[in-house]
């Protein structure tokens, strides 16, 4: 065979937690609103569904991945991030699909949302083949964890979250991060959220909002955004070299690129907004205000 099994599992791995991390990059409507701040984190976010278009070498589709926010109850909250290639590489991958649920609480004062459980769920050939729970009790401060499938033995754990800290999962980080529950977005400022445990540590994202002066010296052709943000994440979770993503806003805060630098074996993978939609719920409650 040409590929190794255990080198596909690893190339799928990479693309796809590449897909999950450009397709919860952070984004606001397609007219750009300026943030409302008499609006929580729910109102602001409930009913939108991004698209996007992912791209490897000089092939620009080669997957998609969608994520969608809906409404499950008074403060609760649910992320749903579903990602599948196409063409060669979906032969090549054995159709692989991937499905990331994020159960999400907003706080009280609706500036943030807390992540209830992150699940994820990899489908091959039309079976499941993986599966990974997280899930936090804050009035316990434990996280816990369950992994199972891909031929290996089920694994299980969890340990005591910190007094004060909160646990966020890469999308409900990126929801937060929009809303500015880590602070507003400024050129040359820094945030850390903490992030699933590992070991006995707790890894964080880390995004830097470039100066002034590196945005420009960074994009000196084509358009030039008004943000340019570098997060990293735990490399080894992310597949890549040094779990570096390049992401380019808009001042409305919408992201036109996000690139995942140094993805095994397909180096840098690119990801384009394609689609802003607004479900059914969030357009009936725009119309009755």
């Amino acid at each position: 065979m040409f590929f190794h099994l255990s080198w596909l599992r690893r190339l799928a791995g990479s693309l796809f937690l590449s897909i999950a991390l450009l397709s919860s990059a952070p984004a606001l409507s397609a007219s750009e609103p300026s943030k409302d701040h008499g609006k929580t984190i729910g109102q602001t976010f409930e009913g939108e569904e991004l698209v996007y278009d992912i791209g490897v070498w000089f092939f620009s589709n080669v997957a998609q991945g969608k994520v969608v926010l809906k409404s499950d109850g008074p403060n609760t909250y649910t992320a749903t991030l579903t990602a599948g290639t196409s063409g060669l590489i979906d032969t090549l991958l054995r159709h692989r699909k991937d499905r990331y649920v994020s159960r999400l609480k907003m706080t009280g004062d609706g500036k943030r949302f807390v992540t209830v459980s992150f699940e994820k769920e990899v489908e091959m050939d039309g079976k499941s083949a993986r599966k990974g729970t997280y899930k936090m009790d804050y009035d316990k401060r434990i996280v816990s964890w369950k992994s199972w499938g891909a031929g290996k033995e089920e694994k299980s754990g969890n340990v005591k979250i910190p007094e004060g800290m909160y646990v966020d999962d890469p999308i409900a980080a990126f929801y937060n991060f929009r809303f500015g529950a880590y602070g507003e977005v400024e050129h040359g400022r820094e945030y850390d959220i903490a992030s699933f445990p590992k070991e006995d540590r707790f890894p964080e994202i880390h995004i830097k909002v470039a100066t002034e002066k590196e945005l420009k010296k960074r994009t000196r052709s084509g358009i030039v955004p008004d943000y340019l943000a570098d997060a990293r994440i735990d490399k080894e979770l992310f597949g890549s070299m040094n779990g570096d993503v390049e992401i380019r806003f808009t001042k409305g805060m919408l992201p036109t690129h996000a690139i995942a630098k140094g993805i095994f074996f397909f180096g840098d993978v690119k990801g384009r907004l394609k689609e802003v939609n607004l479900t059914d719920s969030s357009i009936k409650k725009a119309s009755e205000k």
